[in-house]
C-alpha cells in the first residue's frame, strides 16, 4: 500500500473572525457603547455555537484592535468612544466630482449585493430578518441625520450581506462597503430641498427590500437591490447601469 499523503485536519477557520465581525458591528452601530461589559464567554459560546477558546480568541482580537479591554476578574468592556449622536461633517466638493474609483464602487456593489440579497431572500430567518429591520427603525430619525443614521444604512447592507450565508460574498461586500462611509456621510449632510430626503429615500427603498425578504422573492429581491444601488450612485451624481 502506497504512503497517503494526509495531514491532520484544522479547526474550521473563521470562527472566531465571525464572532469578532459581529461584535464590531455592534460597536460600530452604537449597540455596544463605550463601558458597556461584553456578554460573558459562556452566553456568546452558546449562542455562537461555538467553544470557549474560540470566543477568547474574538475577543482577544478585539481587544488587540483596541476595541476592548479586559479587566481581570470581570469580564471585558467596550473601551473605545462613538461619536454616533454627533451632526455629520459638511460635504466635501472634492467627494462629489466626477472620480471613476467611486463609480467603479457602486458597479461592483450593484453586482455583488443584488447576489447577496437574492440569496438571502431564499434562505431567510427571523432573527435574520431581525437584524436587517433593525437597521431600517435606526434610520428614522428627527431633525438632522448624524453618523448614527450613516451606521445604520451600512449596517442594512452588512446584515443582507450576512444572510446571504456566503462567506467570501459577505466579505467581498464589507470590503467595498466601509471605504464609502464617508462619502454615504457627505451626502446624508448635504443641504437644500434637492437633499434633504436622501436618507428618507435610502431608508423607503430599503423597507421594500424587507418585503421582498419577507415573502422569500429572490428576483424581486436581487432587482430592488440593484435599483437601490444604482439610485443611490444617482443621489452621489453618478449614473450606473445594472443588468
Amino acid at each position: 500500500m502506497n504512503e497517503m499523503n494526509v495531514r491532520r485536519v484544522e479547526r474550521r477557520p473563521h470562527l472566531a473572525e465571525h464572532i469578532v465581525a459581529a461584535l464590531s458591528e455592534e460597536i460600530a452601530s452604537g449597540r455596544l457603547r463605550h463601558g458597556d461589559r461584553l456578554p460573558t464567554e459562556q452566553f456568546l459560546a452558546e449562542n455562537f455555537g461555538v467553544s470557549r477558546n474560540v470566543v477568547r480568541e474574538a475577543i482577544a482580537s478585539l481587544r488587540s484592535q483596541g476595541l476592548v479591554q479586559s479587566r481581570q476578574g470581570i469580564g471585558a468592556f467596550v473601551s473605545i468612544e462613538r461619536e454616533a449622536a454627533q451632526p455629520l461633517e459638511p460635504v466635501s466638493a472634492q467627494l462629489m466630482e466626477g472620480d471613476n474609483m467611486i463609480r467603479n464602487m457602486f458597479e461592483v456593489r450593484a453586482a455583488l449585493e443584488g447576489q447577496a440579497a437574492a440569496l438571502a431572500a431564499v434562505g431567510m430567518t427571523p432573527r435574520k430578518l431581525k437584524s436587517i429591520r433593525d437597521a431600517v427603525e435606526r434610520m428614522r430619525f428627527e431633525g438632522a441625520p448624524t453618523a448614527a443614521t450613516v451606521n445604520a444604512d451600512l449596517d442594512f447592507h452588512r446584515a443582507v450581506a450576512a444572510a446571504s450565508g456566503n462567506d467570501y460574498l459577505e466579505a467581498m461586500i464589507r470590503t467595498v462597503l466601509e471605504p464609502m462611509r464617508p462619502l454615504i456621510a457627505a451626502n446624508f449632510s448635504r443641504h437644500g430641498p434637492m437633499f434633504g430626503s436622501i436618507p428618507h429615500a435610502a431608508r423607503d427603498e430599503h423597507e421594500a427590500l424587507v418585503q421582498a425578504f419577507i415573502d422569500k422573492d429572490a428576483e424581486l429581491a436581487r432587482r430592488l437591490m440593484g435599483a437601490h444601488i444604482v439610485s443611490a450612485a444617482s443621489r452621489f451624481g453618478y449614473e450606473i447601469a445594472h443588468y
